[in-house]
């Protein structure tokens, strides 16, 4: 892995809260952890850099100022008369708290910062190894589309304003 890339996860741990080190032919360290169960987390270098860059970004993840609390919507939670209604929102909301944990919500937010980091041949690599990653990659690009087109949209308004403030 190349100094660069280094420098980049470092900054990004330590805007987390977390220090990381590359120790010559050691694991490489992440501690910084406020939870007493994992106070530093040891990642091999004897793997492919687009494994250890995502392991990396997978572990700072998991800090909880990282992530965005994901809650079902007011419908699923409310009390049903209906009982089949009851038992399809009880399915609901249990399957979002099952398959949207934090080990989930890490790995979306690994491929966001792979993105971010411009590390896109390591993840090209990474998405080679791992296919099944696909479906958050395409959730990615779905967000990053949505936030292109209200940029777009937006463009018009910005430039009136500015004609109207002159």
């Amino acid at each position: 892995m190349n100094a660069n890339i280094k420098k980049l996860l470092t900054d990004l741990a330590e805007q987390a809260g977390l220090t990381l080190e590359f120790p010559n032919g050691e694991p490489v360290r992440i501690s910084g952890f406020q939870d007493g169960d994992s106070p530093c987390f040891l990642i091999n270098t004897d793997q492919p850099d687009s494994e250890l860059i995502f392991n990396i970004l997978e572990k700072i993840g998991l800090v909880p100022v990282q992530k965005t609390p994901i809650t079902p919507p007011w419908f699923v939670n409310r009390p049903y008369e209906n009982e089949r209604i009851g038992e399809v929102a009880y399915k609901s909301r249990r399957a979002i708290r099952q398959k949207l944990n934090t080990e989930w919500r890490a790995g979306l937010w690994a491929m966001c910062a792979f993105v971010n980091l411009g590390c896109l041949v390591e993840l090209d690599d990474y998405l080679d190894r791992h296919p099944k990653k696909w479906l958050l990659i395409s959730l990615i690009m779905l967000a990053m589309l949505k936030t292109l087109v209200v940029k777009f949209i937006s463009i018009p308004a910005r430039l009136f304003r500015s004609l109207v403030n002159c």
